[in-house]
Parts: C-alpha cells; structure tokens; sequence
C-alpha cells in the first residue's frame, strides 16, 4: 500500500528525504511532466509583443504544404496582466503537499506554505506569485492528484486573449 501511496502522492511522510520509496516518486513525476510535455504554453506571450515564428520551408517538388495541424497559434493579452485575474486557487483542505505543481508550473506561480506546527504533515502549497500564470493556462490542474487546484472558467477571460500567427 506504502508504494500505491508514495505513487498517487497520497504519502503521509513530511518529506522524501531518505525515504526507500523516492524512485516511485521520482517515476510518477516523469510521467507526468512526459503528459505536460505534449501541452506546451510557450507560445502565450506576456508581455503584449510577440515574436515571429520560424518561416517553414516547402520540401523539394511541386505539392502544397499543409501545415494547419503543426502551426501553433500564439496568443497575445489585449490588456496588462496586471488588470486579467486569472490564476489558481488551492483549496488548503485537499491539498496533500506533495509539491508537483511547484515542480511543473513554469513561470513559478507556486511556493510552499507555513510547515506544519507538529511537523507530521507536509506543508501545504500557496499561490505567491499569481500574476505570472499565463492566462487560459491550466497545465496545473490535472497535476494536482488531489484536486486542489481551482481555475476560473476560460470562457470569461477569453475576451482578454488574441490569437495571432
């Protein structure tokens, strides 16, 4: 059951240090970040500019090149990131400290809280740095294996996004 435990992130141990049981750990991350890596929020642009993606060449020979399915749309913020309030929220009450959202979020929206008084449980994760969530971002959410994690709904924020080429 240890192992189960240690996989799903359900462990009771304040930390993974020293802990036989790490690899498994270390094993349920790499799976994870290998699913994120399919969803790739490095064409959100921030900071209002973007930049111009890499021209594809045409192969030799005279067929047309179809690229819908591998060009990327980039998004832009029609407003300052200051004045779009999308970021997450972590329910304390699930959450399970397991940290795999601070590991995987990118731009480092993630921290760990106050330790626990008694020491026994893990500390909890806060949300210390909510304006550098990319916005329409949800790669956190099916990290949390506990659920914790709460995103407001896209469809009110997607007023805030353009989509260029």
């Amino acid at each position: 059951m240890l192992v189960l435990d240690c996989f799903f992130g359900r462990c009771s141990k304040p930390s993974c240090d020293g802990c036989l049981l790490r690899p498994v750990r270390n094993i349920r991350l790499a799976l994870k970040s290998r699913r994120m890596d399919r969803c790739d929020d490095s064409a959100v642009d921030t900071a209002g500019t973007w930049k111009k993606e890499a021209e594809l060449t045409a192969p030799a020979g005279n067929a047309p090149v179809s690229n819908h399915a591998s060009a990327k749309k980039r998004k832009r913020l029609l407003a300052p990131r200051e004045q779009i309030a999308w970021f997450p929220t972590i329910e304390p009450g699930l959450c399970n400290g397991c940290g795999d959202c601070k590991i995987l979020c990118k731009p480092g929206v993630f921290e760990l809280g106050a330790p626990d008084p008694t020491g026994i449980h893990r500390p909890k994760l806060v949300v210390a740095h909510p304006y550098n969530c990319l916005v329409l971002c949800n790669r956190c959410v099916p990290i949390c294996t506990s659920g914790a994690i709460k995103l407001p709904r896209k469809e009110d924020f997607e007023k805030f996004v353009e989509y260029v080429e």
